[in-house]
């Protein structure tokens, strides 16, 4: 799940007036009217950036949670929990077993709600906000893992010996501290 240092919060404004199009009439440019409403000058279609979503799956099993090592950037190589962002359509419970399913080959269970935290994803340059949401869940017994496009590697690690500058989003060493206080 999301997150990097910007010392730049207008990237976002200049990106979409540099890179995107009005989606009504086909305006080159969009004029950024407030921190997420951005409008055309030529048809006046307003465009919301709202924040994007995701989930992240802390799955338990006899004492420790599984941990990710990202393969891809943003945080290539650091830890993570397995999660991703929300797709179009898609239910917060559907798209943690989609992720899930996709990162570490098996099917959480017995999915709870725990916390959400708001988050800066760095994408490509751009700074997007996102909230991400943490849920619970378990397995019966440790699945094999197989590395894949998205993780490299698959650890089961009690809160308590995660080193917190291994794990590659701020919110997720925000969740870490709320697990290790439960």
């Amino acid at each position: 799940m999301p997150e990097g240092p910007s010392s730049d919060p207008g990237a976002v404004a200049r990106a979409l007036a540099r890179r995107y199009y009005c989606p009504s009439c086909g305006n080159a440019a969009l004029e950024t009217l407030d921190h997420k409403l951005y409008g055309c000058s030529e048809c006046g279609h307003t465009y919301f950036h709202n924040t994007a979503v995701a989930v992240s799956a802390v799955i338990e099993h006899a004492g420790a949670v599984a941990w990710i090592t990202r393969a891809q950037e943003p945080g290539a190589g650091l830890l993570d929990l397995p999660g991703g962002f929300v797709e179009r359509d898609e239910s917060l419970e559907a798209a943690l077993v989609r992720e899930t399913r996709e990162e570490v080959g098996f099917e959480p269970q017995g999915l709870g709600y725990l916390f959400s935290i708001p988050n800066r994803y760095l994408f490509h340059g751009v700074r997007y906000s996102t909230v991400d949401v943490f849920f619970s869940c378990s397995v019966p017994h440790r699945v094999p893992f197989v590395p894949n496009d998205e993780a490299t590697a698959l650890e089961w690690l009690a809160p308590s010996a995660v080193d917190p500058s291994r794990i590659a989003f701020e919110s997720t060493r925000l969740a870490l501290g709320r697990l290790l206080r439960r």
